[in-house]
């Protein structure tokens, strides 16, 4: 598994014993990352050991040594680098300007384990804040006074009282990654522990979920009940809730819960609840705080993220907005547990991350079939979405790589009734058709591993002039024409005008002709 460019740093944090540097070392050789152990480097840097500066310095110039580090470390990290695998000591929570560094330029996964366990662990290993007989005791008593600390620090708790292999195969899922400068994902095995930002004006948050989304909804409000009031909002499953009718009814509770310009709309479910949240939030006195946890693996590697948000009126997402939420939460367990439709509609759009800009992400699929490893595949194609929105907030320039297989999927999809993921693969094979007649381009390198997936290459019994007339509508028009997402190369795109022609050129590539 290489790692992918977007992502930042993956932070250890935990007390000694916890195993911190072995499960580190353990992801690095797995994830082609550079591992470093924030201990050895400050002994490195001291020419002496840990126990040698505490006991010829003292503890708060190991603390200062061990900050300095953390912090250089964080300052390295820099858009469009994969980071590194870095454990920290067992105090590095202490400092607080660290720990502030360490979550702005990566993702903070805490090793916790019970004191027994962690003396067993130690055994008769020198440790200067060990002194004495009663091992068990003195960790016992370091980790209460630093649990609290720990839990603010961290953005994901692992359970490391677990063989190695366990917790590095939870640990290894931890990502975070950046969405130009106001925006994060958090990928993880579960919820963050502050789903919100730190917000000193916010009073309330309102949840706003479908019926099939109860569950982890109610996982939300869990971890909004103990800061600030929480109000659950339900709204139909799919398209439905994008409607204007929904859309009223939304604005109507707000208005009765006097939700304010501090407080924040949490949208859970699918593709088309994130639209949706992220289109009230955007409009809600001129735009309030939103935070997005999707349900669907095409809501979390897509529809999420981006900024992207809007309802149906006449068509698909013909009002809406740009509106970026301040992070997406995405919980690899929920993913992991989808029926197998929901995962394979979802793979669609992260197999096009692949083509439009990761070929190793096509090489994974190719490999693995529907069968294909949850976290990577999620960390890669989010990195692909978050590395072109950052660039192209608005879609003025390289965001429209990402509308690959999407010029005619949308009217496939329309017309014959097939899901947007569905849709979208029919899509790609048409712009793969029209990328052959136009640059060259191998046709099967995009049939071929949507075909491996499961995912369909061709529909039945369309009618051409009724998908293209939707195509003539499409949003995405400009008074030059309309433009498609052609491939040179897998990861090589490029946006071109096409015309009628070229438009048919690709149906009948798909089985649409007449």
């Amino acid at each position: 598994m290489a790692p992918c460019r977007a992502m930042g740093n993956l932070w250890l944090i935990g007390m000694m014993g916890s195993g911190k540097s072995t499960v580190g070392r353990h992801i690095a050789a797995i994830t082609d990352r550079g591992f470093v152990d924030v201990d050895a480097l400050v002994e490195e840097r001291a020419g002496k050991s840990i126990a040698s500066i505490f006991e010829e310095h003292g503890e708060a110039a190991f603390r200062e040594m061990e900050g300095a580090e953390i912090r250089r470390l964080s300052a390295e990290s820099a858009p469009g680098v994969s980071g590194r695998v870095i454990a920290t000591g067992g105090g590095a929570v202490l400092d607080r300007a660290g720990v502030e560094a360490m979550r702005r330029s990566g993702v903070v996964a805490w090793l916790d384990a019970p004191a027994g366990v962690l003396a067993g662990r130690i055994g008769g290993e020198d440790r200067p804040l060990l002194e004495g007989s009663d091992i068990a005791s003195r960790l016992a008593k370091i980790r209460a006074g630093r649990h609290s600390l720990s839990r603010q620090a961290a953005h994901y708790r692992i359970d490391a009282d677990r063989p190695v292999d366990e917790v590095v195969s939870e640990v290894i899922g931890c990502a975070r990654v950046p969405v130009g400068d106001a925006s994060e994902v958090l990928i993880g095995p579960g919820l963050p522990h502050r789903l919100l930002p730190a917000s000193s004006g916010r009073e309330q948050a309102v949840v706003i979920c479908q019926p099939g989304s109860r569950p982890v909804a109610g996982s939300v409000l869990e971890l909004l009940g103990s800061g600030e009031r929480a109000t659950l909002i339900e709204v139909p499953d799919r398209d439905e809730a994008k409607s204007i009718e929904t859309l009223a009814m939304l604005y109507g509770r707000l208005a009765e819960l006097n939700l304010g310009r501090h407080d924040t709309i949490v949208g859970v479910g699918g593709g088309a609840v994130t639209d949706l949240a992220g289109f009230v939030a955007a409009t809600w006195l001129r735009g309030i705080e939103s935070i997005l946890v999707p349900t669907t693996l095409l809501g979390a590697i897509d529809a999420s993220i981006g900024g992207k948000t809007g309802i149906n009126v006449m068509g698909k997402n013909l009002v809406g907005s740009f509106w970026h939420p301040s992070r997406v939460a995405i919980n690899l367990d929920v993913l992991s547990r989808l029926p197998e439709p929901l995962l394979l509609e979802g793979s669609a759009e992260a197999v096009k991350a692949g083509f439009i800009a990761d070929p190793r992400l096509v090489d994974v699929f190719m490999e693995h079939g529907p069968a294909f490893p949850m976290a990577e595949v999620v960390s890669r194609a989010v990195a692909v979405k978050a590395d072109v929105v950052s660039e192209d907030f608005r879609e003025t320039g390289r965001r429209a790589i990402l509308n690959f297989g999407h010029t005619l999927g949308h009217g496939v999809e329309v017309v014959c009734g097939l899901s947007h993921g569905h849709a979208v693969a029919v899509g790609m094979v048409a712009a793969a058709a029209v990328s052959a007649d136009r640059l060259g381009f191998d046709e099967a390198r995009v049939r071929v591993p949507l075909e491996r997936l499961g995912l369909p290459t061709r529909v039945d019994d369309a009618s051409p002039d009724a998908i293209l007339r939707l195509v003539q509508r499409d949003k995405k028009r400009t008074a030059s024409g309309l433009r498609m997402v052609l491939l040179r190369e897998i990861g090589d795109p490029v946006v071109e005008y096409v015309d009628e022609a070229a438009l048919r050129l690709g149906l009948a590539a798909v089985g649409v002709s007449g």
